[in-house]
């Protein structure tokens, strides 16, 4: 069934369109999203209104261009008036500049390359130089004091991408972040300006060279069975957290390998590596959509037995989150969905979604979807209880799937999103339990009052809870029980089943 467009309004504050197959794209729509809620929260005087506004104009007009740099440009420049931060040259290029480690996941006394590259150009910071301080920091508050990284580089606007290569120290192993603080003629910062002046950058120190190759070799010898890409993908994991793509301090490497190894061996063995299972797990399936492994999470509640069809629940993160943020985040009360799910005995799975700022369109929503199919095919799925619930981001997803594919779900939970009114008469069969915070300085709360009035012109069963004084984030987790509760009262009405 052809959807109904987004509209360009539905979303966040700013949009610059909805194509974000541009990794810069990507970084604009999240950085549209953050200047947003920070202009909704900072109290700003007229004129620096005036001056923020057209400067997300500016933005938005060249993101259009598709001139990523300047558009980013704009967002920071506006980003630091909000602050009261003067738009120095030296404020500029600290702001364009983007850190990165050629390895996140080292041994002990490794040697690391810092490097500094620019997202948008900085002319007027030609002949400014700063000075790059690096610092090891433990993650843990009990942990070995931080560590100076050799002596202060200067950071040239005319030579970059900058790099210096530093020696870690003997330190136990565990997580750590790099602190490159910046500075210009020798001063620090002003409060104001600091956050542009500081980069950090997670990095875990351990010995798993010899643990991954290990891996790396039983899996060359795999038999090609369901179960294989979960394991294959724990490398994968591995190779994203050391490529800087994950935060390694949220990965327990050598719980993800044990775990590969168990589906190894069961497979070796002739066994369903995933028999009797219960509680919660990472998997992976292999995408027809480009051959790549694709990440989802999964909870199997202990009253699962496989004698009857169970309840599915799909959960879709928020912008800048993935598989995992629904499940350990402790903005949503560090798992409390699996709580609410074991409660009323709901399978629930987590897909990643590609991009954290995909919006769930394109090769994203087909993850959403093979994600689903891959559980349903290990897992007796009650196809008529099949419930789709999301966060921010998610929320959007969480209606235009929905109306992309309104013959699968038996409920929706959209929780602090928006989308296409004009789609609500598409879905107006599919039961509704909408949340809402009305001090909601990221998404207007006007977003989900416009998408439950026009679901209800249009003859659908809607619960729509606005919080008084919720915020963004705050509703999301106190929802969930009332949430899973509506959702067990409903069963999907006889319609075509339309994938």
């Amino acid at each position: 069934m052809n959807r109904s467009p987004l509209p360009l309004a539905s979303l966040p504050v700013l949009v610059f369109g909805l194509v974000l197959s541009a990794q810069d794209a990507g970084m604009v729509l999240r950085t549209s999203v953050a200047y947003g809620a920070l202009k909704n929260t900072l109290p700003l005087t007229g004129e620096q209104r005036r001056q923020v506004d057209q400067l997300a104009r500016d933005a938005q007009l060249a993101n259009r261009a598709g001139q990523y740099g300047d558009a980013l440009r704009c967002l920071y420049q506006g980003m630091a008036a909000m602050r009261n931060a003067p738009w120095t040259p030296a404020l500029e290029f600290a702001s364009s500049l983007q850190s990165k480690l050629d390895h996140a996941v080292v041994e002990p006394g490794a040697t690391v390359a810092v490097t500094l590259s620019p997202l948008f150009a900085a002319p007027r910071a030609a002949g400014i130089k700063l000075s790059a301080s690096l610092v090891l920091v433990p993650v843990k508050n009990d942990g070995p004091a931080p560590k100076p990284l050799g002596a202060p580089a200067a950071v040239d606007p005319a030579a970059v991408p900058f790099t210096t290569r530093v020696a870690l120290p003997e330190t136990p192993l565990g997580d750590y972040t790099i602190e490159v603080s910046l500075s210009a003629d020798g001063k620090a910062p002003p409060a104001a300006a600091g956050v542009a002046f500081t980069k950090s950058l997670p990095i875990h120190i351990d010995t798993l060279a010899e643990p991954v190759q290990r891996l790396r070799a039983r899996l060359l010898k795999a038999p090609e069975k369901n179960g294989l890409a979960s394991a294959q993908y724990a490398v994968i994991r591995y190779q994203r957290s050391d490529a800087g793509d994950l935060n390694p301090a949220r990965v327990n490497f050598r719980e993800e390998f044990a775990a590969a190894h168990a589906i190894l061996d069961a497979l070796e063995a002739g066994k369903d590596p995933f028999a009797g299972q219960r509680g919660d797990f990472h998997r992976a399936y292999r995408s027809a959509v480009d051959d790549t492994l694709q990440p989802y999470r999964l909870f199997i509640p202990e009253s699962h037995d496989g004698s009857k069809p169970t309840p599915l629940l799909v959960a879709l993160h928020g912008m800048g989150g993935d598989e995992n943020s629904l499940f350990d985040a402790e903005a949503y009360a560090n798992g409390l969905l699996k709580v609410q799910a074991e409660r009323v005995g709901f399978i629930v799975v987590c897909p990643k979604g590609r991009d954290s700022a995909s919006m769930y369109r394109g090769a994203a929503e087909r993850d959403v979807l093979d994600a689903m199919a891959d559980v349903e095919r290990t897992y007796r799925i009650d196809s008529s209880r099949i419930y789709l619930m999301g966060h921010s981001m998610g929320a959007y997803g969480t209606w235009s799937i929905a109306m992309a594919h309104p013959g699968i779900f038996a409920a929706l939970g959209p929780i602090s999103g928006g989308g296409s009114p004009a789609g609500m008469a598409q879905i107006r069969q599919i039961p509704e339990y909408v949340v809402h915070g009305d001090d909601d300085r990221t998404v207007s709360v006007t977003q989900s009052r416009t998408m439950v009035e026009a679901g209800k012109k249009a003859g659908a069963d809607i619960v729509y809870v606005e919080v008084p004084g919720g915020s963004h984030t705050s509703v999301a987790a106190p929802a969930f029980g009332a949430m899973l509760d509506f959702f067990a009262r409903q069963r999907k009405r006889a319609e075509p089943n339309a994938r």
